[in-house]
């Protein structure tokens, strides 16, 4: 977790309040980033049922146009995932935490880091085979172990493939998540990401605005603190948190952003 978190639960924290209709500096100082999965998209039973309505692209698109191609997405998803749920929209896009980049105008950055060995994946895939309900996702760079149809394994789940980090991935660090670990290159993660961009056109001197769900997404809104602007946290601000503000669920997202792209 990064440092700089403010926790919500606590008596005397801020409290989270929704956010306002248009943020400062929108459109023509405003950069949005948007995580996926519990944010833009509802989560799904497992990683490849994802769905997103066609008016949920058109808004996003709108709202890149508007912002002069200052919208980002920043994803746990790989590149090429992410671009075949947002079809036909190819954004500036931070994916596997920021280990992949793809800046604006649809130049790539090469992946940061090692994938995880082989003998990892071999003894994930053998923990996961032992007990029915885990998915193992291998995104390449990085590897996940879902376990959203038996959370009752989360305490052995995440004791476990922590162990096997230790052992076989030394170089690379444990990212717990909802219903999910995952494995990655030491040193990637979307606040790294979020800097990356905003050094660059068309986001450099914006004002960043990050959505985000998760405990991955909390680098990116520290980032965006740090950088002069905010965040707002989908779902119940029920856990430390950078954000400001708050939104119920990825449905009063849609229409967050279905409401600034008509503003």
């Amino acid at each position: 977790m990064p440092d700089g978190i403010v926790d919500a639960r606590h008596a005397g924290a801020r409290e989270l309040t929704p956010p306002p209709a248009q943020p400062d500096g929108f459109p023509d100082r405003l950069a949005l980033f948007l995580d996926l999965d519990g944010t833009v998209l509802d989560l799904a039973p497992t990683p490849d049922a994802v769905w997103i309505a066609p008016e949920t692209v058109a808004a996003i698109d709108r709202l890149a146009e508007r912002l002069g191609g200052a919208l980002a997405v920043i994803t746990g998803r790989a590149l090429d995932d992410a671009d075949q749920i947002l079809a036909p929209l190819r954004l500036p896009t931070a994916a596997l935490h920021g280990a992949e980049l793809r800046r604006s105008g649809g130049s790539r950055v090469a992946a940061a880091g090692e994938p995880p060995s082989e003998r990892l994946r071999a003894a994930l895939t053998a923990f996961a085979d032992a007990r029915p309900g885990l998915m193992l996702e291998d995104k390449g760079q990085s590897v996940a172990l879902h376990y959203r149809a038996v959370p009752e394994l989360e305490d052995e789940v995440r004791a476990r493939v922590s162990e096997l980090v230790a052992q076989f991935a030394p170089d690379h660090e444990l990212q717990p998540g909802k219903m999910v670990v995952e494995i990655r290159p030491h040193g990637c993660d979307k606040g790294g990401a979020v800097r990356a961009l905003m050094s660059e056109p068309p986001f450099a001197g914006r004002i960043p605005l990050v959505l985000g769900d998760d405990l991955t997404d909390e680098f990116a809104f520290e980032a965006a603190v740090g950088l002069g602007g905010g965040a707002i946290l989908i779902g119940a601000a029920d856990r430390p948190t950078a954000a400001a503000h708050v939104l119920r669920d990825p449905e009063a997202a849609r229409r967050w952003l279905a409401e600034l792209a008509r503003a």
